[in-house]
Formats: C-alpha cells, sequence, structure tokens
C-alpha cells in the first residue's frame, strides 16, 4: 500500500482527487477522494479498463494522454498511476482553460487541429468529461506545446462494440469533437 501524504495532493475534480506519487515525481496516483458523492467511481474504472485496451491495442503514441502505469492499493483508497504532465521547465501543465482565458484560441489553432488528428489517426474514444479544464498544455518548449487530455477518456455509452470499427469509432470522435468546440471552443 502507498501512503499518500497532504503535501503529495496536487488537485481534485468532482469526485476525484491526484496526488504526486510519493516514489516517483514524475507519476501522478489518480484515486476516488472521500466524502464525494460517489463512493465509487465509475469514471475511474472506465478509464483503466480504456487504458488497458489501448495498451491491448499496441499503442506507442502517447502525445496527447498520460501514460498509464497501473492501479494501486493507497491509505486513501484504490487508484491509479498516470505520468504527471510537466512543462519542459519542469513546472506542472497549466488547463487549457488558463491559457484560452489567458490568449485567445487563434494562438492555440494549430495545437488544437493535432490534438484532434490524434484521436482519429488512433479511434481514441473520449467522453463529454473532455472540456478545456481537464485538457492540460504542455510546453514543449518555450515556443511549442501539445494538448493532453488528463480526464474523461473512454466512452460512457452503454453501446460501444462499434468502437472497435475504425470508420465507426472516427464518425462517433467526429461527432463528439463537433460538441465540443460548439459547446467550449465557439464563444
Amino acid at each position: 500500500m502507498i501512503i499518500l501524504e497532504d503535501e503529495d495532493f496536487i488537485a481534485k475534480g468532482n469526485e476525484r482527487a491526484c496526488y504526486y506519487h510519493p516514489n516517483d515525481r514524475a507519476k501522478t496516483i489518480k484515486i476516488t477522494f472521500e466524502n464525494n458523492n460517489r463512493k465509487k467511481s465509475k469514471q475511474s474504472a472506465k478509464e483503466i479498463k480504456y487504458y488497458k485496451q489501448l495498451e491491448n491495442r499496441g499503442l506507442k503514441n502517447w502525445k496527447h494522454l498520460p501514460k498509464y502505469f497501473g492501479e494501486v492499493k493507497t491509505n486513501k483508497g484504490d487508484g491509479f498511476i498516470i505520468e504527471l504532465i510537466k512543462d519542459y521547465d519542469g513546472e506542472v501543465s497549466k488547463s487549457f482553460a488558463y491559457y484560452l482565458q489567458k490568449d485567445s484560441l487563434q494562438k492555440y489553432e494549430k495545437q488544437v487541429e493535432i490534438y484532434k488528428q490524434y484521436f482519429l489517426k488512433y479511434c481514441i474514444i473520449f467522453n463529454y468529461g473532455m472540456m478545456p479544464k481537464n485538457i492540460l498544455l504542455r510546453k514543449i518548449s518555450l515556443d511549442e506545446s501539445e494538448l493532453v487530455l488528463i480526464d474523461g477518456l473512454g466512452d460512457v455509452s452503454h453501446f460501444t462494440i462499434l468502437n472497435y470499427i475504425p470508420y465507426f469509432a472516427r464518425r462517433r470522435i467526429n461527432r463528439r469533437w463537433n460538441k465540443f468546440v460548439k459547446k467550449y471552443l465557439e464563444k
């Protein structure tokens, strides 16, 4: 069992919290925190299942997703280990929402298009949790950056069998992408 201390805390969402891995500061542990509305996170179970599917498919390019390192038990509950997304200078990357408020979307159009093409190329399904606050903008140099999805991976639909057929997976990705753009990027 891994012991997480309060000083390891990074951030939390509606039902999950992220902590620095106490033995490896390049990794984070995502757990369902106590006193949320659910004792067990359905989203965590779906994400873990989807990460395992991506591994089984042989995904090698994790450029726009944190790498997955497996499940773990902690003193704060069950969790899973993923890569901690950091900028080139070692700082933890900030959310895309932060940069959209600071700058205009126009500044990041290239990154947004590359991000979309990544999901289409590898047939990676994201859910409605993909929103600017759940996407980090990782600065890979002073002038270059890329988007990384940290929450909202996998499909929340009950009927997912068609996701295994690239044509249908890409159609679902495009539909969700269009909703994402309308809801969060067209203002």
